[in-house]
């Protein structure tokens, strides 16, 4: 997991080095004196200070919302990590000592500054210790010996037992129990800096903060439960349209409003279940299937039993579907919640019955782009937007690989019969959208790709036989094969492949009936002919493009067809 930012931490690496400082600036010449950022050891080397390195790491890790004590420490390994990789010739100032009197005498967020202050020095004073001997283990950093080393000379067990002191007291509070997540975290990064852990939480004191959150997702969830009974009513007595939408506007509103306040309620049920490693829905209790019930009728469409009745008008346009999930992936901590449903089996079927419909939906976007002869552009568009709203999907519900097979041999099948079908000039454009067709229907092996290059194989002969229909002379038809195969060649890879083929399969292979071959050109269209066999015999053009044999067949056969035309009648 990563938290800090990669390339805030290399360019805080480059300041700390000063290798963000000209290079005449550090080294000087030509009467330049250069610049000492820092004072020298006796060595003569820069003397950086540790507090900026503190300073750095706290400041990015305290704009983070939330982070594990596990996390945290990682982050601190990762930072050691990035820091002394290919390290130059410097020197660090670790004079800084904490006494074990002002890290007592703390309050909980100064005390984790002070402890991770300690771990720090604790690092570099170890990394100049095994500089000096020659050995090379700090690169790769354990944090817990490097913690057990900072508290070598320390004794923390009254610094431990006064935390969980204040932390039992925090919990006696009576305070709304996310308030209790903080203090408990805070307590455990504290206890692990020390050296320690957090022990175990009593039950007693775990059932207190259970039962307040609890109660509180039950009242959201009660209130869900009469909107969304309240919506369905009105749905199905739809009478007076103005006041029906007047009123779905009203309640999707107040749907909205509950929403916000249970993912934050899962947001911190999900810290505190990291917290104490205990499962969340262990905190939400009885609840828990109430509640996805709801989230499956709301977002999946799956009603009730109590409401199924043949009558009733369910939402399966795609735009409704399209509706419930922007609102059901604007709430991330819902949207984990019901990623559960594409994992067990006993609530799969909803999910595969809008991804059924995301699926069918970009079919029909494909089929639809063979009659946009007027605005490709804009089919394509449609179908761009299609295949974000099944990669948004398929991310956010993480939709197995093995599952709607069907489906996915479908949109490929449709796409690549686009290939097919589309003109050349708008080759390239629905080229543009194969990685995304890839993703989302997880050919991650890209085996579609054969077909693909089947496809421009066979749609780059058309492109040229349509040409040739409108008899151009040799000399001005050239360039404009060259243009076609080119089209098709660039997305073909290699494209000294695509020449070879081509030039096997339509120019030097045997003809045979209602099967596409160069032979059709030189019964009907002879100077179309003779201008292909011009470009193939080009060595200079096709040097890179074909086998030497290859150019001297086109050579041969473009001779052939001189005599032939030269021939009296």
């Amino acid at each position: 997991m990563t938290i800090l930012n990669p390339n805030k931490v290399q360019a805080f690496r480059d300041r700390l080095y000063t290798n963000d400082m000209p290079e005449i600036m550090r080294h000087g010449g030509d009467g330049l004196t250069p610049v000492k950022k820092y004072p020298e050891d006796e060595h003569g080397y820069p003397l950086v200070p540790i507090k900026r390195i503190t300073r750095f790491f706290l400041e990015e890790i305290g704009n983070v919302e939330f982070i594990l004590p596990s996390h945290y420490i990682e982050e601190l390994g990762n930072l050691f990590k990035a820091l002394i990789q290919d390290l130059p010739r410097v020197s660090f100032d670790i004079a800084i000592r904490i006494s074990q009197e002002d890290i007592q005498k703390a309050d909980n967020k100064i005390i984790i500054e002070l402890l991770t202050t300690n771990v720090i020095i604790t690092y570099f004073d170890l990394l100049q210790s095994n500089q000096e001997n020659q050995e090379d283990s700090p690169l790769n950093p354990d944090m817990q010996s490097i913690i057990k080393q900072s508290t070598a000379s320390r004794n923390y067990k009254h610094l431990v037992s006064n935390t969980l002191e204040g932390l039992n007291f925090s919990l006696t509070q009576d305070k709304p129990w996310i308030e209790y997540i903080e203090d408990i975290n805070d307590a455990d990064l504290i206890c692990r800096l020390a050296g320690s852990r957090l022990p175990s939480m009593e039950k007693t004191t775990l059932g207190a903060i259970t039962s307040k959150s609890r109660q509180e997702i039950a009242g959201y969830n009660d209130m869900l439960t009469k909107l969304l009974y309240t919506r369905a009513r009105t749905v199905t007595s739809q009478e007076n349209k103005r006041e029906y939408v007047k009123s779905m506007k009203k309640l999707d509103t107040a749907i909205y409003s509950i929403l916000k306040k249970m993912d934050r309620f899962l947001a911190m049920a999900y810290r505190l279940s990291q917290i104490l490693d205990i499962s969340s829905r262990f905190i939400i209790g009885d609840t828990f299937s109430k509640l996805r019930q709801n989230m499956l009728w709301l977002f999946f469409d799956e009603w009730p039993k109590a409401l199924e009745q043949a009558d009733m008008p369910h939402q399966t346009a795609v735009s409704a579907l399209r509706y419930r999930l922007n609102i059901l992936f604007s709430v991330p901590h819902i949207t984990r919640f019901c990623r559960d449903f594409s994992q067990n089996p006993a609530f799969q079927t909803p999910v595969n019955n809008l991804f059924q419909l995301l699926f069918k939906t970009l079919v029909d976007k494909i089929n639809q782009v063979f009659m946009e002869e007027r605005n490709i552009s804009a089919g394509l568009g449609r179908v761009e937007r299609a295949l974000f709203e099944i990669r948004r999907a398929i991310e956010n519900l993480d939709l197995d690989a093995s599952r709607l097979l069907d489906e996915k041999k479908k949109v490929k099948i449709a796409y690549v019969a686009l290939i097919s079908i589309i003109d050349f000039q708008s080759l390239e454009a629905v080229l543009n959208l194969c990685n995304m067709i890839c993703e989302v229907t997880h050919d991650t092996d890209r085996e579609i790709m054969v077909n693909i290059r089947a496809a421009l194989m066979e749609k780059s002969f058309f492109t040229l036989e349509e040409y040739a229909g409108k008899k151009v002379p040799p000399k001005d038809a050239i360039p404009e094969i060259n243009k076609r195969l080119q089209a098709f060649a660039v997305h073909y890879r290699p494209q000294r492949e695509f020449y070879r083929i081509f030039f096997d399969t339509y120019i030097i292979s045997e003809p045979r009936p209602n099967v596409p071959h160069f032979n059709r050109f030189l019964i009907s269209y002879r100077p179309f002919a003779q201008a292909m066999l011009m470009r193939f015999a080009d060595y200079k053009a096709m040097k890179d493009l074909l086998p030497d044999s290859y150019i001297d067949k086109a050579n041969q056969l473009l001779d052939d067809l001189l005599k032939r035309t030269r021939a009296p009648v």
